[in-house]
């Protein structure tokens, strides 16, 4: 939509009313719940044949290290894994629940744009979805409570995209503490503290994205003696909970709560249940991307994260507006950052803002697996003209 409507004529083409383009947000829904059918049913569709799985769908708890209740159906487990995920976190600001609101859910099954919308939150989900329903037509606030979008990401790299996010129009408001929320007619408002002055913002539409927590009510687990801390459940290295028959994994112990990370150890978790493999996770390769346009990826540690951890660093950085390939298809905003051990070389962390910086990522962690250096980087050749040119030109700052 944004590259039709926004870009076309910038690339050559001509015919287009930018002013007769509109966007069909039901067949764009439609579209997804097709794609998102499609992936359920073939993983069910793998389960159900099975005839050495047995399926149940239900609410399940444990009653006690052994035994769970499932819909009032009792079963017995010598072992057994919890993987229930996470859920959207309670709303804290008074007022919200009672003039209602979306969620990151709720925003993927709208069937009409709305004129208007405020986003509570600068993480992931706040900001893919702001950017989504600016390009759709959407006027947009995000309302941050951190001074930065994306806090934990490489500061530079979080204040180039909250100007790209600005440059498209969103209304970004960085250290902003929504108080309470009340309905003005048509309309919902959020009075907001910035520098302990009260702000007051509204819109058709409330998207709440501040975070999400592992879902672990009702499921019995102080029956099993499973231990759950502040961040979720409690487990070691071979992702044992409390109980020394049961494990656990994914979004339910806090964390990355990211897909991938899950699936990573969903195997380590099936080998140390049924085989007693011993096998342990390394959590200090788990790459991250949000998909904004340009997109943000990073693994591993930021500068500031490295020296805190008491390491001397070298920094080694490339802008995308020195790439041809970035020329060429437009998207020039953005750089990398790469930080690395001064001592030994090894490399510590990579940071990307820019086009498929998602893609990009994936070099920086084959190349951090195993502890490696960036020579591998930058020694090796790279197809020209591709942007992947970038992560060799910043990796050859490291030396």
């Amino acid at each position: 939509m944004h590259l039709v409507r926004d870009r076309a004529y910038e690339f050559g083409v001509r015919g287009i009313d930018p002013t007769k383009i509109w966007f069909d947000l039901e067949s764009a829904v439609a579209r997804k719940d097709k794609i998102v059918q499609d992936i359920v049913d073939g993983i069910y569709g793998w389960i159900k044949p099975n005839n050495r799985i047995t399926f149940l769908r239900g609410q399940a708890e444990f009653t006690s290290p052994v035994d769970i209740r499932v819909d009032g159906q009792q079963i017995t487990a010598v072992k057994s894994v919890i993987a229930t995920g996470s859920r959207t976190a309670d709303v804290q600001i008074p007022g919200l629940a009672k003039i209602g609101y979306l969620t990151n859910r709720d925003a993927l099954m709208l069937q009409k744009v709305p004129a208007s919308l405020i986003v509570i939150g600068g993480g992931y989900i706040g900001i893919e979805f702001a950017q989504m329903y600016a390009r759709f037509g959407t006027d947009v606030t995000i309302l941050s409570r951190s001074p930065l979008l994306m806090r934990h990401e490489e500061p530079e790299l979080s204040e180039r995209l909250a100007q790209v996010l600005t440059a498209e129009g969103i209304d970004v408001q960085l250290g902003a503490t929504a108080v309470s929320a009340i309905k003005e007619g048509p309309h919902k408002v959020i009075i907001t503290e910035i520098d302990g002055q009260a702000h007051r913002f509204k819109a058709e539409e409330v998207l709440y994205a501040a975070g999400r927590v592992p879902r672990v009510e009702g499921l019995g687990l102080e029956q099993a003696g499973v231990a759950v801390g502040p961040q979720g459940i409690i487990y070691d290295e071979t992702l044992r909970t409390t109980a020394v028959n049961i494990w656990s994994l994914g979004d339910v112990n806090g964390g990355a709560m990211f897909t991938h990370r899950a699936t990573y150890d969903g195997p380590i978790v099936a080998l140390n249940a049924i085989k007693d493999a011993g096998r342990t996770v390394d959590y200090r390769v788990v790459p991250r991307a949000v998909f904004t346009q340009p997109a943000l990826a990073g693994v591993g540690l930021t500068e500031a994260e490295a020296l805190a951890a008491g390491y001397e660093v070298k920094v080694g950085t490339a802008l995308f507006a020195h790439s041809g390939r970035a020329k060429a298809i437009g998207e020039t905003e953005g750089m990398l950052k790469f930080i690395a051990d001064a001592e030994t070389g090894e490399l510590l962390g990579g940071h990307i803002l820019g086009p498929h910086a998602d893609i990009l990522i994936h070099q920086v962690v084959t190349a951090m697996y195993n502890k490696g250096t960036a020579e591998s980087l930058y020694k090796s050749i790279h197809i020209h003209p591709t942007l992947s040119e970038m992560v060799k030109d910043a990796a050859k700052k490291l030396r």
